[in-house]
């Protein structure tokens, strides 16, 4: 059984890492920690979020006893064809490192606007729905797609795009 420490407290992260490896044909024990990722609250570049993943990845293997450490970052990235919701997974197990990004779903403009204006996704996903913890639950993409492909589940993909590697170290040349 492998010990997994991701560096969230938030369960969709969670759940989604332990499907992830599960669905690798790995049993794991998963173990959370709160830490920051030391980027801003909404990302808006995948390099920004692929260093908050990497800076919660290593301070979640940091703990100590784990056989990897899971760091997990939604983003925003802007294009001339409109802003792009994504996110990237970062896995470390101290010697190598495997990282996986997600889909990209556009998202409205009005919702943009607000975002480049330096409002975060969750609240503002929180007011345009009339709910509260959007991103806790099926996260903006739920809504978007209707619940076909819920925060978690891209979460996960992304997580099953950095075990790529690690599923297939001859391909990757190691």
């Amino acid at each position: 059984m492998l010990k997994i420490s991701v560096g969230s407290t938030n369960p969709v992260k969670l759940e989604a890492s332990a499907e992830a490896f599960g669905l690798a044909g790995k049993e794991v024990k998963i173990e959370e920690f709160d830490v920051r990722s030391g980027v801003s609250d909404q990302p808006t570049s995948d390099q920004e979020a692929i260093e908050g993943a990497i800076k919660r990845a290593n301070k979640a293997k940091s703990m100590g006893g784990f056989d990897f450490g899971v760091g997990l970052e939604g983003s925003v990235s802007d294009t001339k064809y409109g802003m792009f919701l994504t996110g990237w997974a970062f896995l470390t197990d101290g010697i190598e490192n495997y990282l996986g990004g997600g889909g990209r779903l556009q998202l409205p403009e009005h919702i943009s606007k607000r975002i480049r204006d330096g409002e975060e996704l969750g609240p503002v996903m929180d007011e345009v729905t009339g709910r509260s913890g959007v991103k806790e639950e099926e996260g903006a993409i739920g809504v978007f797609t209707n619940g076909i492909i819920t925060r978690k589940e891209a979460y996960r993909n992304a997580v099953i795009f950095a075990l790529a590697k690690y599923m297939h170290p001859e391909l990757y040349g190691f």
